[in-house]
């Protein structure tokens, strides 16, 4: 995708504003981009989450890649102004609040983009909902033969309500695993600018090791510049996925200003690295291709079980003259 077409995707979606249980905005936006796509289908689950599908020739799908399109922010409710999400009940009143109908959130500037580094009012999660869109035109673009799914779930801040809504009814065939995209706080030695986190896991749980290695892989053989961390400052959906069973994998754009607070005081814009933007959905386009034409021994797990397994045979006439002195008397 060049570059002005990449950033006016960005723009458009990260501007659309959103709250917990009215990511309507949202929802509609990425309806219009996916609705010009002519390998893409979307339905809705019963809870209102988004279930994309590329399919272009009959291979199966292994991956859904999901991201979540609500943002902490306040909502109208029995008459009052309640805040739904994780920032800090200190911070309520130092930003004037701008209102969407029955939800507001902070008033800031909705995008910007200024020296490589991307600043808006919202890049948790729109972020990875731009670029799983992103993926979807670029898998277009390339005729790719693969089938693969895009979920934007609702009300994640609240406790990934939308994720654990969907694990309950998981709507995907048996074999699909679940990757959650997500903006992150910078932890483990990650560093924004250097690439995309696949993540090993978070605070409350550890990612699926299959599916991680298949990210690495993809993103090693594509060249595209990645980083491995534990990011445990928070859960993401991935953990939601885990606790019902759904083998599930992690990447996070490293975040600042995460839920819109700077270090200290107050309330600003979000911010990412372009670069770490493109360098994903670069990564989730490769590792879905290379997972379409992949047979099960070209997964990461066994091409590192056929390694060992050779290291093992190389290693054996060692064993045969060690064992002559096991058995020999002291």
């Amino acid at each position: 995708m060049r570059h002005a077409t990449f950033v006016s995707l960005l723009r458009a979606i990260l501007s659309t504003p959103t709250a917990p249980f009215h990511e309507y905005h949202v929802a509609r936006e990425i309806r219009r981009r996916l609705a010009g796509l002519p390998h893409v289908a979307v339905t809705e689950d019963a809870f209102g989450n988004l279930i994309a599908r590329y399919r272009r020739g009959r291979r199966k799908a292994s991956l859904a890649f999901a991201a979540h399109m609500d943002h902490p922010g306040w909502v109208r409710h029995g008459g009052k102004a309640v805040f739904l999400g994780g920032v800090p009940e200190d911070r309520f009143d130092s930003h004037e609040v701008e209102w969407f109908g029955e939800f507001g959130m902070w008033r800031l500037a909705p995008f910007e983009l200024r020296e490589g580094l991307v600043h808006a009012r919202v890049c948790d999660d729109l972020v990875g909902c731009a670029a799983i869109v992103a993926m979807f035109a670029e898998l277009e673009e390339e005729e790719a033969e693969a089938t693969v799914y895009g979920i934007f779930t609702r009300a994640e801040e609240v406790g990934f309500a939308g994720a654990m809504e969907l694990a309950k009814c998981w709507p995907l065939p048996e074999g699909v695993c679940f990757v959650s995209l997500e903006t992150s706080a910078p932890r483990g030695g990650a560093e924004m600018g250097k690439g995309p986190v696949i993540r090993v896991g978070d605070r409350s749980s550890v990612f699926h090791d299959g599916v991680t290695a298949e990210l690495l892989d993809a993103a090693t053989d594509a060249k595209i510049p990645h980083q491995r961390a534990l990011l445990d400052g928070g859960s993401c959906e991935a953990t939601a996925m885990n606790l019902h069973g759904i083998p599930a994998a992690g990447i996070s754009v490293l975040l600042g200003n995460y839920h819109n607070c700077p270090p200290e005081r107050g309330i600003a814009e979000e911010y990412v690295s372009l670069a770490d933007v493109k360098a994903l959905v670069k990564l989730i386009t490769a590792t879905t291709r290379r997972t379409a034409t992949a047979k099960p021994s070209d997964s990461a797990k066994a091409r590192l079980k056929a390694r060992l397994e050779k290291r093992l045979r190389e290693h054996r006439k060692y064993d045969r003259t060690a064992r002559k002195a096991w058995h020999k008397e002291p």
